[in-house]
């Protein structure tokens, strides 16, 4: 796991190398074992290598082939890499590391740019050939490990983060207002935006191709509930252990030691139980626990752990240390969030234990159907069904008074719509409504109009699903429009800031070839799917106490810590004159909300005090102007 950077231009640009280093320099809690800078003429190649396979010097980056006529700088796991070394010895290759980057190297030199498609894990690279002075960057399928993109003036430059962007200097500062738009909406920022203006992700499952300074991007995989074929019902449950446990047996490969991240859900239980199976020596846990009574899953944390046999370290977290780490958290999320407190913290802890590698039960929520968010959806879709023929004015006006509780207000989206399932995920899904949006958002950002980026964005998805049924559209836009652009960017983003590479097992790609094809009467049933194929592994005792525990999200108290320990904070934040130094957000109506929360904290919610106070610091600690 390490950072990667680089510039490609049209010409050699000596004038280049400082920023590159630059780079570097802003990778390094990346990759703290080792940074380097690669000079390729028309490219440079950057690197911070956490070094986990090989963990000799021999694994630098950027690292060339014996030739001299490939360059790569690489971020992730291949986990197939020995099957894959193997495979290409029989080619005659010869290998000078154990790493899986030199393997990766070794792909592109023997199959070109569809090598990709071998590969088995979460990664991002950019491999510069020499003789045709063509990059290749790619991404992994489901996007765990982030690449963004900035095109400008004959040059591409590309990195893991944007701080690593920004810390280039061949880019302003400038924050994107479509990205700030739809941040107030869902909290997260999804392709193919970003925070930073000119600035966007390569997609997963894609590579992107430089050469003689055009760019183009190629999908080598997609993902769709019948992508593959579904596999016989018969004996599912049995087939779906075997799948798990050689999933698990590939993640745990590893030169040093392993930890795994554990709650008192299902889907940690589970997994460490596979883990323990597929024969996981000296394997240790961790969890984050908490003063408040009702977020607190410490005990039922432990009861897995002690059936399972694994030592558990539990730290509890007060308000008061996550406030003075605060600064810290907002400026490792890279780009604004709701999300990722909880990454960090369990990152931060296993980091400060001596762990370099964690593994992570998620995607169990998206796979296996675990969000209690699902009744919602189905609950609103019919009524916007229903309520289709009504005029938008004035019924939807009528619900979308000011002095309403947002959760009423947002209901407004279910009367005269156009798409009753996109109105559904709209009214779920969404903090600030637009006409909240247009008063928010700052003139200095231009008009905004109508905002449409939400919109938009849950429609593309939705529409390459359309024929399916509701169960099925619901668990694809789980993956595409939350777990994706928002969690696993979070994880990464929050993990990597300590140097901790965290594995999410469950989405190995042939985990999710393998379950989406099963029709979601079956699949998404809370976990049920899982208990089956996991039992022969869970003690009997445990699978009956994970079968009757009641479904918990594990959060963070924010709305006591926000009501009471951090609200002076929030007060200083928002101060009329810091809000318009910013010039983010208009200072009159951030006010408006906040008063409005302390006078009902249940009419607002906390979740949308949460987004403009990460908005704003993040902007401040970023240094980003509108």
């Amino acid at each position: 796991m390490c950072g990667i950077a680089g510039i490609a231009t049209e010409s050699p640009s000596e004038a280049l190398r400082p920023a590159a280093d630059l780079m570097a320099s802003a990778m390094k809690h990346r990759g703290p074992d080792s940074q380097g800078v690669q000079d390729l003429g028309a490219c440079l190649l950057v690197n911070a290598r956490l070094a986990i396979i090989d963990l000799s010097d021999r694994g630098r980056m950027p690292m060339s082939s014996a030739d001299g006529q490939f360059w790569i700088t690489y971020n992730g796991e291949s986990y197939n890499a020995g099957e894959l070394r193997a495979e290409l010895e029989g080619r005659g290759h010869q290998f000078r590391t154990t790493t899986d980057t030199e393997v990766v190297l070794h792909l592109y030199q023997e199959y070109g740019e569809g090598f990709v498609n071998k590969l088995r894990g979460m990664f991002a690279f950019a491999i510069w050939d020499v003789r045709k002075r063509k990059l290749v960057l790619g991404r992994d399928r489901l996007g765990i490990k982030p690449l963004y993109l900035h095109q400008s003036a004959g040059k591409l430059v590309f990195a893991s983060e944007l701080k690593t962007l920004l810390a280039s200097g061949l880019l302003p500062r400038r924050l994107d207002p479509a990205g700030l738009r739809i941040f107030l909406q869902l909290g997260h920022i999804p392709p193919p935006w970003s925070a930073i203006r000119d600035v966007a992700p390569l997609a997963p499952g894609h590579i992107g191709v430089w050469h003689d300074g055009q760019w183009r991007t190629e999908q080598y995989w997609s993902l769709g509930p019948h992508s593959s074929v579904a596999p016989s019902s018969s004996h599912l449950a049995e087939d779906l252990s075997e799948v798990l446990l050689d999933a698990m047996r590939n993640h745990l490969v590893s030169d040093v030691p392993v930890l795994i991240f554990l709650s008192g859900g299902t889907d940690s239980a589970c997994l460490a139980a596979v883990a323990r199976a597929a024969g996981a020596k000296n394997l240790s846990a961790m969890t984050v626990g908490f003063g408040e009574s009702e977020f607190d899953e410490t005990s039922l944390t432990r009861r897995t752990a002690d059936a399972l046999g694994i030592p558990l370290e539990i730290v509890k977290l007060e308000a008061r240390r996550v406030e003075q780490d605060l600064d810290h958290a907002i400026w490792a999320l890279d780009q604004p969030s709701v999300d990722g407190l909880n990454s960090y913290w369990i990152s931060k802890l296993g980091a400060e234990a001596g762990f370099k590698v964690a593994l992570s039960g998620q995607g169990g929520d998206e796979l296996f159907g675990g969000y209690e968010s699902l009744a919602w959806f189905e609950r609103f879709n019919t009524v916007a069904r229903w309520a289709t023929s009504l005029p938008a004015i004035p019924f939807a006006r009528m619900l979308d008074q000011s002095s309403f509780p947002f959760r009423w207000r947002k209901l407004s989206y279910l009367i005269g719509a156009d798409d009753p399932f996109v109105a559904a995920q709209l009214a779920v899904k969404v903090l600030f409504l637009d006409r909240d949006v247009r008063e928010l958002v700052s003139p200095s950002l231009g008009n905004n109009g109508h905002p449409t980026e939400a919109r938009d964005h849950l429609t593309y998805w939705s529409k390459l699903v359309e024929h399916e049924d509701l169960r099925e559209r619901l668990a694809f836009m789980d993956i595409h429009t939350h777990l994706e652009p928002r969690l696993l960017r979070d994880l990464d983003a929050m993990s990597m800031a300590h140097s901790i590479e965290v594995r999410p097992v469950l989405l190995d790609h042939r985990v999710v070839e393998f379950l989406l094809p099963v029709p979601s009467s079956i699949r998404i049933q809370h976990k049920r799917l899982l208990l089956d194929a996991t039992k022969t592994f869970l003690p009997p005792a445990l699978l009956a106490d994970l079968e009757s525990r009641r479904k918990r999200t594990f959060t963070f108290p924010f709305k006591q810590w926000l009501t009471h320990d951090l609200r002076g904070l929030l007060k200083e934040t928002f101060a009329p004159d810091r809000s318009r130094r910013a010039g983010i957000l208009d200072a009159e109506q951030v006010n408006r909300v906040w008063d409005h929360y302390q006078r009902s904290e249940s009419a607002v919610g906390w979740s949308r005090i949460w987004n403009l106070f990460v908005l704003q610091r993040w902007c401040e600690l970023m240094q980003v102007s509108p």
